[in-house]
């Protein structure tokens, strides 16, 4: 049995991205999120990022106006699980305004909560409900 090693949990949320690597000749990649936790997003791309770039995020919450910016670092990335799914990537946050995290955290966890309401695949969840 693999022990979980993420620290928090993720969640479910699916948001555009803008990417701009901080390298000098890189320009700039649009991705979808496929979840999120208080360190990080994972994102689908249709370009592979390159472990351990730094990249300036633009993150666009449905129904709002202005977008989250952050930078991150690329901690790994590979291609998706079907040809055509493109690549995956997990992006740490390094800089990242309190308030904008509490929005893209506080988004996050709504949709997961309109999404997920009726999963009982973790019963401590459950008893946090009630």
């Amino acid at each position: 049995m693999t022990r979980e090693r993420r620290k928090f949990k993720r969640f479910d949320a699916y948001m555009n991205v803008q990417f701009r690597s901080q390298e000098a000749k890189a320009g700039e990649t649009t991705g979808l999120t496929k979840d999120l936790s208080r360190e990080g997003i994972k994102v689908n791309t249709d370009q592979p990022l390159s472990a351990g770039s730094l990249v300036d995020l633009e993150i666009h919450l449905p129904d709002e106006v202005r977008p989250i910016r952050t930078t991150g670092k690329v901690m790994w990335s590979r291609p998706g699980a079907t040809e055509d799914s493109g690549y995956e990537s997990g992006v740490c946050f390094l800089l990242i305004d309190p308030i904008d995290k509490f929005r893209v955290l506080d988004y996050a966890y709504n949709y997961w909560l309109e999404t997920k309401v009726n999963d009982f695949s973790d019963p401590e969840e459950l008893s946090e409900l009630a």
